[in-house]
């Protein structure tokens, strides 16, 4: 993947979550790596029902306002033609997929 794709990713992923309509139960860090790859690590932290941060590959990006859809057990985003989805998977699992033109990519996060 691109650095572009992971920078509109990075973006996208955070304009996606801080929606005041998230449930408590997404608060926390939430830990995993894009397309299962060590090398592709990523974090969000969600508290107060707000997204306070986000990291890819060590590095942290800025938390752009967005508009979202929440329910209890998913987050959804989308515009510009890229689309985040978080799915609850259990208490302290979820899935991120990321569609950004023909680009289609995965994580399965941890809440730590």
């Amino acid at each position: 993947m691109t650095r572009l794709f992971h920078w509109a990713f990075s973006a996208a992923m955070i304009a996606a979550l801080p929606s005041s309509a998230l449930a408590a139960g997404w608060d926390g860090t939430w830990r995993g790596a894009w397309g299962g790859d060590a090398e592709q690590p990523t974090s969000i932290t969600v508290a107060g029902n707000r997204v306070v941060s986000y990291t890819y590959q060590g590095i942290s990006y800025p938390v752009p306002a967005g508009s979202v859809r929440v329910t209890a057990t998913r987050i959804t985003y989308e515009k510009q033609g890229v689309s985040v989805i978080l799915t609850r998977t259990g208490g302290k699992t979820a899935r991120a997929t990321l569609h950004s033109g023909t680009n289609y990519t995965t994580a399965e996060l941890k809440l730590h």
